[in-house]
């Protein structure tokens, strides 16, 4: 679990998101990141969950990144990819614990 905040310009606002990353995984057989998480307005009650494509992975990374290097990502990385893709994108929908 890992905790972070984060002004984010989305393109509606700006507003500050507490992030709490609860797994993580990269899938070789249909090269696809796996992220679960949840945020401050979410509570104890909800998570959120996105599932990208290699392809939206190279596009919304801050560095260069390999499929071998998504093997091994740490939660910092994660944190910098979500928040990138949360500038273009809205956040996902809740989902019940």
């Amino acid at each position: 679990m890992y905790m972070f905040y984060d002004f984010l310009k989305n393109k509606h606002n700006y507003h500050c998101l507490r992030m709490i990353i609860h797994e993580s995984y990269y899938n070789e057989d249909n090269r696809r990141l796996y992220i679960e998480f949840s945020t401050d307005e979410d509570g104890d009650s909800f998570y959120r969950t996105l599932d990208l494509s290699y392809d939206k992975v190279e596009f919304y990374s801050p560095d260069i990144i390999s499929e071998e290097d998504l093997l091994e990502i740490d939660d910092d990385y994660i944190i910098e990819l979500v928040s990138q893709y949360l500038i273009d994108n809205d956040l996902p929908d809740e989902i019940i614990l």
